[in-house]
């Protein structure tokens, strides 16, 4: 399971151009507007920092009912997509964790336009994302957050995908212990 106007503000020659989340929504159906909300800013300034990113980023909204976040490309810009329910049930460092996940999957090469041909999403991958971003932010934090996906997971509507999800989301946990 795997968030700005920009990732550095707006007169930093590396902001990511306004509206990027438009070029999203154009690739995803739930996309949404940028997210600008000054908790999300912060942590995601302070998870770049720390990452050492440098390329543009922009948070965008995600249009679904379920605790859930996404990294993507967008040319030589990159998102973050975010629901509501992730900014509504996290604490600050529960965010800064989840965003420092999704870096992290930018940091490791998971979002890579080859890395993606070539690879197919697995639990291991999430692992090392989970990992790096307990590294930067802060273990507990990112452990929490895998504990609130899992609670999260049950109201999945299909049996199968709910199942897919408590498993991978139980080997996180674990990993992380």
């Amino acid at each position: 399971m795997g968030f700005l106007v920009g990732v550095f503000p707006s007169f930093c020659t590396n902001a990511a151009p306004a509206d990027q989340c438009q070029n999203a929504r154009a690739h995803g159906k739930n996309m949404g507007t940028e997210i600008t909300d000054p908790r999300v800013t912060n942590a995601l300034t302070a998870v770049v920092e720390i990452s050492g990113f440098r390329r543009p980023v922009v948070v965008c909204e995600i249009s679904m009912p379920y605790l859930n976040a996404t990294v993507g490309r967008l040319g030589r810009h990159y998102y973050v997509g975010l629901t509501k329910s992730v900014l509504a049930e996290f604490t600050d460092a529960e965010l800064q964790a989840v965003l420092g996940h999704e870096m992290a999957h930018l940091v490791l090469g998971h979002r890579d336009p080859g890395f993606e041909l070539a690879n197919r999403r697995t639990t291991r991958y999430e692992e090392a994302a989970d990992a790096l971003s307990a590294r930067w932010v802060d273990r507990g934090a990112m452990q929490s957050v895998l504990r609130k996906l899992r609670v999260n997971a049950s109201i999945l509507p299909d049996a199968a995908m709910r199942n897919r999800a408590t498993i991978e989301i139980d080997a996180r946990i674990k990993a992380l212990q």
